[in-house]
């Protein structure tokens, strides 16, 4: 829908549209009014797409909005917000030609009893190439913690480990630190990663390990919130989830590092195709 509001409820969070003669209110929820409600006012251009269900507000069933399109100013003219924009310029991002770091990390969790703890990374799997390509590079493997010998029940029973397979099996923290550092300086790629947790995983791994930090937060890009800004989506969307709408197949999560990244891999492909 796209008309020019002509009134504004600044209490209640509702902008008001002249339609077919009617004046009709439009609902914005405690979390778009606080990114939008301070761009709205009388005579401002407003493109918008309404949620399915009605919402009761000040007693009565009122339209809620579900995303914005578009937010232009039109006296001084003014975007304040344009979301066809937003997504031509995320496309232009991840089509530059450049390699991309497709990367998954396991973390150690804690046990079932509350106590202070801090995750650690104990598997990665990765994999690398350029835009819609074959990995140049790819693996998987298992990473020793800092001291630990034992691992949690509830790490090994989510992980479906075998500690002492595990701990015979796994390299130390300084190879995947030099493997990072080797494909970082040798290709410089961007780390796609799936949500925030692999990001705070390895940036609490360099401090853990004193190790000089060789990836800032600029390198990585979050396929998980581009999802979110691209499609509006209110809730984290679940990697699995998201391959299996775009490719229309079924796919049995294993919780494994290795099949995750190549999975985000996948994800991303199909992201730029529908793009």
């Amino acid at each position: 829908m796209k008309k020019i509001i002509h009134s504004i409820d600044y209490k209640h969070a509702i902008f008001y549209l002249i339609i077919e003669g009617q004046k009709v209110g439009f609902y914005l929820s405690n979390r778009l009014s606080k990114i939008f409600f301070q761009y709205l006012s009388p005579g401002v251009l407003v493109d918008f797409e309404i949620q399915p269900k009605m919402k009761k507000v000040i007693n009565r069933f009122i339209y809620q909005v579900a995303y914005f399109n578009q937010i232009i100013r039109l006296n001084p003219y003014q975007v304040h917000y344009d979301l066809y924009q937003l997504r031509r310029e995320m496309k232009d991002v991840l089509v530059q030609d450049r390699y991309y770091l497709f990367i998954d990390f396991e973390m150690t969790m804690p046990g079932y009893r509350p106590e202070e703890f801090k995750p650690e990374i104990i598997q990665v799997g990765y994999v690398l190439s350029k835009v819609k390509t074959n990995a140049i590079l790819q693996d998987g493997y298992y990473v020793l913690p800092k001291e630990a010998r034992t691992l949690s029940k509830r790490t090994k029973k989510f992980l479906h480990l075998d500690e002492e397979a595990f701990f015979n099996d796994a390299k130390p923290y300084d190879f995947f630190y030099e493997n990072l550092r080797h494909i970082m300086e040798t290709y410089q790629p961007k780390l796609v990663v799936w949500g925030k947790n692999d990001l705070v995983a390895l940036s609490d791994s360099f401090t853990l390990h004193d190790k000089e930090r060789i990836i800032d937060n600029h390198d990585f890009i979050d396929l998980l919130k581009l999802h979110k800004d691209y499609f509006n989506l209110r809730d984290d969307l679940g990697l699995f989830k998201a391959y299996q709408t775009y490719y229309d197949v079924t796919f049995d999560q294993a919780h494994d590092a290795k099949d995750d990244a190549f999975v985000t891999k996948l994800v991303f492909d199909a992201f730029l195709s529908y793009m």
